[in-house]
């Protein structure tokens, strides 16, 4: 009797052991949401259901529906670790679920934690709701990438045309180009299955602005790139040499050899006899050399091209090698003025395009590919318009002789 005596009481304090720490669990438990299991069983109000958020710019839209329960008459949000919130009533327009939606404004850009919880008027509440949204903002906009620009062309029509890259992103939904005319603001909205835009009344150096429209997933409105700016271009085309004349300046070197004048220079030839061949020590004629020509209308150019005598040995015979191109717009002095066109007092009122040394490559073969290819040379925009061409030979060419040939010369550039 005494040992099941014994074994009864251990059994007992085992389970009032068991019991105590069934109840410190329980305590444990309960202060995770102290401040909801104190009210007791069945006084809750009813959770947040179908909870959904759209971001926007330092925005952001909530969709909800609370329940039938028709002691709710508040939705309050949390965010922050519930450092702020915000207390939205609820008017009930009908029974049962009912949907609600509340757009937060003012936020900073980031990622938020959301706490959805209903409340009635007897201070009882639902269990919270959680949902995590981010928030654009200026860091999310300068991420976002403008559709590209391929090319932007002058046309001859004096229209601007604009050639678009491929669509980079499937969030575009379109793209505005912004501009001036005449001082009238005027914009034009651009399709992502468009690939050319010709925009009208524009001019060189006008400025346009280019912003792509996103969408991005589970946005609230469409976001706006920032703007991209493009200047537009000059015409690019070849200069008609139908319109090319010679015009002879006092102090220009008219000797000819064998009917190969400076007309040769632009008849689209580049070997012989369509070059330029002068008569080798001719007499009043030494280095420099000049050469003059009216292009026949002004033009902004932006590009030219030289090519020597092709049909002489690459990087020999009488082809320059150092040599100048002055531009300008008009003859300010008469042809014949001496004292002006041979002591370089002309300078003064002309414009230098170029002041080119050509370079001899060391390969053999690409001597030879150089020598039928030419030389291109770009031109500054601050040439502005021109029409009078003037070639100064300085020194001796690769012969070493007083002589100059020139098989063609080719300008590009904006004469409309």
């Amino acid at each position: 009797m005494k040992i099941r005596y014994n074994m009864v009481k251990k059994l007992t304090a085992m389970y009032a052991i068991i019991i105590q720490l069934g109840m410190m669990s329980c305590d444990d438990m309960n202060s995770i949401h102290q401040e909801y299991y104190e009210m007791g069983e069945g006084i809750y109000t009813g959770v947040v259901d179908s909870l959904k958020a759209l971001s926007g710019y330092e925005k952001v839209r909530f969709d909800w529906e609370i329940s039938a329960d028709p002691r709710i008459n508040k939705t309050v949000v949390y965010w922050n670790q519930r450092s702020d919130s915000v207390v939205i009533d609820v008017n009930r327009t009908q029974n049962g679920r009912m949907s609600l939606s509340y757009d937060l404004e003012n936020l900073d850009e980031g990622t938020y934690t959301f706490e959805f919880i209903t409340r009635d008027n007897q201070g009882h509440y639902s269990m919270p709701t959680e949902l995590v949204v981010d928030v654009f903002g200026e860091f999310y906009i300068q991420s976002l990438r403008n559709r590209g620009i391929a090319a932007i062309t002058k046309q001859l029509d004096e229209t601007m045309l604009i050639e678009w890259e491929a669509i980079a992103s499937n969030t575009v939904q379109y793209v505005t180009v912004s501009y001036e005319v005449d001082g009238i603001e005027k914009s034009i909205q651009v399709a992502n299955d468009e690939t050319q835009t010709v925009l009208t009344g524009l001019k060189t150096g006008d400025i346009i602005g280019v912003s792509t429209t996103h969408m991005p997933e589970k946005a609230l409105e469409p976001l706006n790139a920032l703007v991209r700016e493009y200047t537009m271009p000059k015409l690019e085309r070849e200069i008609n040499k139908a319109n090319f004349t010679a015009v002879v300046l006092a102090g220009d070197n008219t000797s000819v050899n064998n009917n190969r004048d400076l007309a040769k220079i632009w008849d689209g030839g580049i070997s012989n006899p369509s070059i330029l061949h002068t008569v080798e020590n001719a007499p009043g004629f030494d280095f420099p050399h000049h050469f003059t020509f009216d292009m026949g209308v002004e033009a902004e150019l932006s590009r030219f091209r030289l090519w020597p005598r092709t049909d002489a040995g690459a990087f020999s015979g009488h082809s320059p090698r150092y040599f100048e191109v002055w531009a300008t717009d008009e003859l300010q002095r008469p042809a014949d003025d001496s004292s002006y066109w041979t002591t370089g007092e002309w300078k003064n009122d002309w414009t230098m395009l170029s002041d080119i040394e050509i370079i001899k490559p060391t390969d053999a073969t690409d001597q030879s590919d150089q020598w039928k290819e030419g030389w291109e040379y770009g031109i500054s925009d601050a040439a502005g318009k021109v029409r009078y061409i003037r070639l100064v030979i300085k020194n001796s060419n690769w012969q070493g002789s007083n002589c100059v040939n020139i098989g063609e010369i080719t300008f590009w550039g904006d004469d409309l």
